[in-house]
């Protein structure tokens, strides 16, 4: 076990807790009981960090709030890709469904770290197993056990378009009392008591490639993840830094400035006052994050400039062009024959 004082754990986790069960901002008091955490940590938009003890005491309050004994399955079924930041779309960017779950392995103990998940493979396909570095109550132990087998399924799912329901699910927990809602969460047959736990797909799931369509652009996703996801604890983040986390937490064009006020608990009114203060904007930030992902899509990679606008949220490639155009002065396929050649010098 790890000694658990000496593990952080991002805010946004608890932030999403506080989402799922509706809390408003004077609610968040009763979510932090006995935590010793004031409400600005939920609210700040400061990149904060929490003890794993004040998470745990967190996750007791919410099932408290909750009233339901299955809300690890309620909060499991939140915890999709792009919920772990950076680390999402990473996933999201992998080639197939194995390399997304090697990703999300990798990075998993730089946003959960009192977790892990093993991956082998073996004759009949590949395995994750979910190995916990601290000593908790079974009740949260079941919780986590679920949130697990449901990230699993959750980032299976988003890689491979499909529904997997022949996957091999064994959690160490007892069977629950509400063990007949699980098919409503977890879309394959559940063992319960078992050694470990443990998600197996088939070897042809785990080849599933991504219908994302967004594998090209891997490298430069794992660039960005290992750059945000290894900051210090201790560092606060702008506004402006918290914005571009959020946004690159899903695909580029999913989520607009509403979306990213209510997950940083302000109004629109708010984000763009804060973000005034600081000499920029939500359109801004976006701007300039399309234009350097564009910018290393047509450098590391041979994508034709259609699946590049398609990959940065475009539903149509003249208006990437015509974006292009603005924020270099010339068209995509004669920057990336520009610079192509000027590497070549």
């Amino acid at each position: 076990m790890f000694e658990t004082n000496e593990l952080l754990v991002p805010c946004s986790y608890s932030r999403l807790i506080a989402r799922e069960l509706g809390l408003q901002e004077r609610d968040l008091t009763t979510l932090l009981a006995g935590t010793g955490l004031q409400r600005d940590v939920l609210l700040s938009s400061a990149d904060r960090f929490m003890s794993v003890e004040q998470q745990m005491k967190i996750l007791e309050n919410a099932k408290q709030i909750a009233g339901m004994p299955e809300f690890g399955l309620r909060l499991g079924e939140c915890l999709t890709p792009s919920t772990h930041g950076p680390m999402g779309y990473l996933v999201l960017s992998s080639s197939n469904v194995a390399s997304a779950l090697r990703a999300f392995a990798s990075f998993l103990p730089a946003r959960l770290p009192f977790s892990a998940v093993e991956i082998d493979r073996d004759s009949e396909g590949l395995c994750c197993t979910l190995v916990l570095h601290i000593k908790i109550n079974t009740e949260l132990q079941r919780l986590l056990q679920e949130c697990f087998a449901l990230m699993i399924q959750s980032i299976v799912e988003s890689v491979s378009g499909r529904v997997i329901r022949n996957a091999k699910i064994s959690l160490q927990h007892k069977k629950p009392n509400y063990h007949q809602l699980y098919p409503q969460f977890l879309h394959s047959s559940v063992s319960f008591e078992r050694k470990e736990n443990t998600f197996c797909i088939s070897d042809d799931f785990a080849k599933c490639a991504n219908v994302n369509e967004q594998s090209a652009s891997y490298a430069i996703a794992q660039d960005l993840c290992s750059r945000l996801l290894h900051s210090t604890a201790s560092k606060n983040l702008s506004t402006r830094n918290w914005v571009e986390r959020l946004l690159l937490s899903s695909p580029l064009g999913r989520l607009g400035a509403v979306d990213v006020a209510q997950a940083m608990f302000i109004t629109k009114r708010t984000l763009q006052r804060r973000l005034d203060r600081e000499g920029t904007s939500f359109r801004k930030i976006l701007e300039r994050l399309l234009s350097e992902l564009a910018a290393r899509h047509l450098l590391d990679s041979d994508l034709s400039v259609e699946t590049i606008a398609l990959t940065l949220g475009y539903n149509d490639a003249s208006a990437f062009r015509k974006a292009f155009h603005r924020w270099y002065g010339q068209s995509p396929t004669r920057y990336r024959r520009a610079m192509r050649e000027t590497a070549q010098l």
